[in-house]
């Protein structure tokens, strides 16, 4: 068991988490067309709160986390809210020889990225599952100094904005928006610091 599938049960408990996910869904829908979309995808889901967020916007949604614990949860909430159209998978990516019945028009992974130490393999790979002009939206930290986990951390301390888009053009996608659209605040007094949440979307080219 990892420790994203120790957090499960209690991992909607956090009002700040669910604030932030219905924050982020209203900046999405800012500045995209959701009506766009057919087939959505939600990549490292957790238990769906972003998905939630917007699911009187999105005609249909996977929700893929490689947590099965966050998987079950997810199931469980889809079933109680009556949710045909969410369609949650237990899945790694980079591991698994998986291709849609239908390619992904929209892609969305909100504060996975920086866990997943090969950037370029999962957007190469979120590219092979992507229909032709689909849209790419990372949302995840700016660039840290490695004070935001307060328990031993392996991935990215957030991303540079040029490094990470020549990474997305290396994938693919054309960068076409980016933008600060939260801030999580950690610490007290003198000792708070917030750390920036960015928008940066793509399009398959």
């Amino acid at each position: 068991m990892n420790e994203f599938d120790e957090m499960a049960a209690t991992w909607d408990d956090d009002p700040d988490r669910v604030a932030r996910a219905r924050s982020i869904a209203t900046r999405m829908k800012a500045a995209l067309d959701m009506d766009e979309f057919q087939n959505a995808l939600e990549y490292g889901s957790g238990t769906g709160l972003l998905s939630f967020a917007l699911k009187d916007d999105l005609k249909s949604i996977t929700l893929m986390d490689e947590s099965a614990e966050m998987i079950r949860i997810a199931r469980e909430k889809c079933k109680a809210a009556q949710l045909d159209h969410f369609h949650p998978i237990q899945m790694d990516l980079l591991t698994a020889d998986y291709q849609p019945k239908d390619p992904f028009d929209f892609i969305f992974i909100l504060l996975t990225l920086h866990h997943i130490q090969d950037t370029e393999g999962i957007l190469a790979r979120f590219k092979d599952i992507m229909a032709p002009g689909g849209i790419l939206a990372l949302i995840d930290l700016e660039s840290e100094d490695g004070t935001f986990h307060d328990r031993e951390f392996h991935g990215h301390l957030g991303f540079d904005r040029q490094d990470l888009e020549s990474k997305v053009k290396h994938a693919g996608f054309q960068p076409f928006d980016y933008q600060v659209v939260y801030e999580i605040e950690k610490g007290e007094g003198v000792d708070k610091k917030a750390y920036p949440l960015f928008l940066m979307l793509g399009r398959t080219t």
